[in-house]
C-alpha cells in the first residue's frame, strides 16, 4: 500500500549531514510516509548510511543512480517515481520540527484548491540561526494584493513544503525545459502557485534550512558569470510573464503584475544593479562557477 506522503531525499556526497537528516525524518509524528533516498552516484559513505537506515526502518528506500545525472534531474526523479498524491523533497543537509509533515499534511488536505503547504523557515549555519521567515496569512486584502504579498514574502524554503504531486510534476517539467538551471528554479516553480493563490501557509510548521556549500555555489569571494546571470534573468522573466498571460486575471490586473515583475525578478534571480556595476567595471568574464546542473 502506497504511503500518504513520499519524502524524496536527493543526495550527492552528503555523508556529513545525511545521518541527521534521516534521523529527523524517521522521527516524524506523521508515520504514514515513505522516505526515498536518491543517491546521485555518491563517492563518499552516503551509500552505507542510506543502507543502514533502510535496514533500520522499512519506510526508508535506497535508490542509487549508476552515474551522476546532475542535481535537478535527480530532484525530478523523485516526482516521476512518486505514486502518492502528496510529495516533498528534503535536502540531505536540512532538518525540521518533529511535527513538520503532520502540520503540513493536515493543512493541505483541508484546502483542496492548494497546490502546496508552506512552512516557517529558520535559516542557519551548522552552528547558529541566521534568520527566521514566517509565512503571512491573508487578512482582509484584495485578491491581487494577496498575490503580490505572496510573491514578495515567499521563501526558497517553501520549495521544501508539501506538494500535490501531479501539479508539481507538471510545473517542474515546464520550468526545467524553459530555464534549465538550479539558480532560482525553486522560485520559478513556485510562481504559478503563487499567482493562483494555491498556497496554504502553515506558520506552525518549522523547516530548518542549513547553509552548506553546494557544488553549484560560487566560490567564496567570487561572483557567478555575468552572461549566465543576465541570461537567467531573461529566462525567468519570460516564463513568469507567460504564467501571468495564461492566468485568469483581468487585463488591468495582468498589467499591474507585469509592472512589478522586474522588481520580483531582481529579488529572486540577480539584482540589475549588480549587472550594471559589473558591466561598468568591465567584469565580463565572470568567475569559476559550476554550471553542470
Amino acid at each position: 500500500m502506497t504511503a500518504k506522503v513520499i519524502v524524496g531525499v536527493p543526495v550527492y556526497n552528503g555523508a556529513e549531514q545525511l545521518r541527521d537528516c534521516l534521523e529527523c525524518l524517521i522521527s516524524q509524528t506523521f508515520r504514514d510516509i515513505e522516505i526515498r533516498i536518491y543517491d546521485n552516484a555518491s563517492q563518499d559513505s552516503t551509500p552505507e548510511i542510506a543502507q543502514e537506515f533502510a535496514a533500520r526502518d522499512s519506510r526508508v528506500k535506497y535508490i542509487r543512480h549508476p552515474e551522476n545525472i546532475r542535481a535537478m534531474p535527480n530532484f525530478l526523479s523523485v516526482l516521476r517515481d512518486c505514486e502518492a498524491e502528496f510529495v516533498m523533497w528534503r535536502a540531505h543537509d536540512d532538518l525540521c520540527a518533529p511535527d513538520y509533515i503532520e502540520r503540513l499534511y493536515v493543512s493541505i488536505v483541508a484546502e483542496p484548491s492548494a497546490n502546496v503547504a508552506v512552512p516557517t523557515t529558520r535559516t542557519q549555519t551548522l552552528s547558529k540561526t541566521v534568520r527566521i521567515s514566517r509565512p503571512k496569512p491573508f487578512v482582509g486584502r484584495s485578491n491581487l494584493i494577496s498575490i503580490i504579498q505572496l510573491m514578495f514574502n515567499s521563501h526558497a524554503g517553501w520549495f521544501y513544503g508539501l506538494w500535490r504531486r501531479d501539479r508539481l510534476l507538471a510545473d517542474f517539467e515546464e520550468c526545467w525545459r524553459a530555464f534549465s538551471h538550479p539558480w532560482a528554479l525553486d522560485h520559478l516553480i513556485l510562481f504559478p502557485s503563487l499567482l493562483e493563490k494555491a498556497v496554504v501557509v502553515v506558520p506552525e510548521a518549522l523547516f530548518v534550512q542549513r547553509l552548506v556549500v553546494k557544488g553549484y555555489s560560487p566560490q567564496k569571494g567570487t561572483s557567478p558569470p555575468l552572461a549566465l546571470m543576465t541570461g537567467l534573468r531573461k529566462k525567468f522573466s519570460a516564463q513568469s510573464r507567460l504564467y501571468i498571460e495564461r492566468s485568469q486575471y483581468s487585463e488591468v490586473e495582468k498589467l499591474i503584475l507585469r509592472s512589478i515583475l522586474p522588481i520580483y525578478v531582481d529579488r529572486r534571480v540577480y539584482k540589475i544593479r549588480k549587472i550594471i556595476k559589473r558591466k561598468l567595471l568591465m567584469d565580463l568574464d565572470g568567475a569559476s562557477y559550476n554550471t553542470d546542473f
